[in-house]
């Protein structure tokens, strides 16, 4: 069970891609929209960021991170925690270069201030519920009529590392 729900882990990062990058500044948890490479095959979510921002000394303060994904059309949501690491490799900067980089760094993949960060999961959790409403109403119905809890799709964990 736990390769089979590491992999649906992996399956539902890659269809959903876009996350909540949760960090800790010190005082507080913060959180930021990012667009992550998937890469199951190395354990490890990639991020193009700016060395302008606040994540590298947030990130040097407080290695640990959280990663949610939420597809709401399907209801399928995944958290992953594990730790981060910011990068200055030029090599894999050119390696993971893609369109989206270009938008924010329009100098290219030798703008000075791009950084790699690099995600290593060390735990996945998903949520896969029914995406019709129709069908969430009839469970909703048929949980207050029987007066037990409502099935509302699958929920599994499992380590990443």
């Amino acid at each position: 069970m736990s390769d089979e729900t590491r992999d649906l882990v992996w399956k539902h990062i890659k269809s959903i891609a876009t996350c909540m990058m949760v960090t800790h500044d010190g005082e507080r948890v913060v959180a930021r929209p990012m667009r992550g490479i998937i890469r199951p095959e190395e354990n490890a979510i990639w991020f193009f960021t700016d060395a302008s921002t606040d994540k590298d000394s947030e990130i040097s303060h407080d290695p640990r991170g959280c990663l949610t994904f939420a597809d709401v059309h399907d209801q399928t949501y995944v958290c992953v925690s594990g730790h981060l690491h910011h990068m200055n490799d030029p090599a894999r900067i050119r390696e993971l270069w893609n369109e989206g980089a270009d938008v924010y760094f329009p100098e290219g993949p030798d703008d000075p201030n791009v950084r790699l960060l690099r995600f290593t999961p060390e735990h996945g959790e998903y949520w896969d519920s029914p995406s019709s409403p129709i069908v969430l109403a009839i469970k909703f119905l048929q949980a207050k009529l029987s007066k037990e809890k409502p099935e509302m799709g699958e929920n599994a964990s499992t380590t990443l590392s």
